[in-house]
């Protein structure tokens, strides 16, 4: 049986086990069934671990297709061990272009950063999450977290 043939659903269940990047370069451009189908799964982008050239290439990926901007779900960003990868993330696109982004985690962010995210925070409705780490300026993390909006759950009455 060829690759090709199997069905949506085990496609899916194996794209579970694949990086993003690994999806998209293997699968982009195959055929227009995979084009399809990748165009359809939620991505949870992990830049943590990602060499530049990767981070570079999925970005002009991004950029050269903006429709999978509405797929990612969650992003994590770091300027551990890169060469400010948020800055750059952060040049290139606007974080409230990624309509279904419900998570964001930032690692080792700059001070001026963080004064543009107090900004840009307010403006992700749909974000449910939002994780700082090794953030060195805890009033600015303090009045980031303020910014965003507090969740509630509604009840039910009888």
């Amino acid at each position: 049986m060829k690759f090709e043939l199997l069905p949506n659903e085990i496609f899916i269940e194996i794209s579970e086990f694949l990086s993003i990047f690994d999806i998209f370069y293997s699968f982009n451009q195959l055929n227009n069934h995979f084009n399809q189908l990748i165009r359809t799964i939620p991505l949870h982008v992990n830049f943590t671990n990602i060499q530049k050239s990767i981070f570079d290439r999925f970005c002009k990926f991004l950029l050269s297709n903006p429709d999978v901007k509405n797929q990612i779900y969650s992003l994590i960003l770091t300027n551990k061990d890169t060469s400010d990868q948020i800055k750059t993330f952060l040049s290139l696109f606007s974080l409230n272009e990624f309509l279904h982004l419900h998570s964001l985690t930032l690692i080792q962010v700059e001070e001026n950063i963080l004064q543009k995210l107090k900004l840009i925070i307010p403006l992700i409705p749909q974000l449910h999450s939002f994780h700082l780490f090794d953030s060195n300026d805890i009033h600015l993390t303090d009045s980031l977290t303020s910014n965003l909006e507090i969740l509630s759950i509604p009840t039910l009455s009888s």
